[in-house]
């Protein structure tokens, strides 16, 4: 294979992932995944997530299997989005409790 199909190979999943996720980007409140974190995991998904492209969620369910296989950079976003979604879920439950 040439550089060219080299390139294209490699582009056209890429490609996708991008699709996929900036198409998913509107879903970011629906599936709780961030722009940044879809950025900073972008890499990762391709290189260990990449037969789940474009299923936002199966690739979603995948990095968390793989969590401990990803960037450090990913794996510090993946946290961040655990904490926020807790943080969420109990100001949701503390806010019902008072209502």
């Amino acid at each position: 294979m040439g550089i060219a199909g080299f390139a294209r190979w490699l582009l056209l999943p890429a490609g996708a992932l991008a699709l996929s996720l900036g198409a998913a980007s509107t879903q970011a409140q629906t599936d709780g995944v961030s722009q940044e974190t879809r950025q900073l995991c972008a890499p990762d998904a391709l290189r260990l997530c990449k037969d789940f492209v474009p299923d936002v969620p199966k690739i979603t369910a995948c990095m968390t299997a793989k969590k401990m296989q990803v960037s450090p950079a990913c794996r510090a976003a993946m946290d961040r989005e655990t904490r926020d979604r807790a943080a969420r879920a109990r100001l949701q439950t503390t806010g019902s409790v008072r209502n």
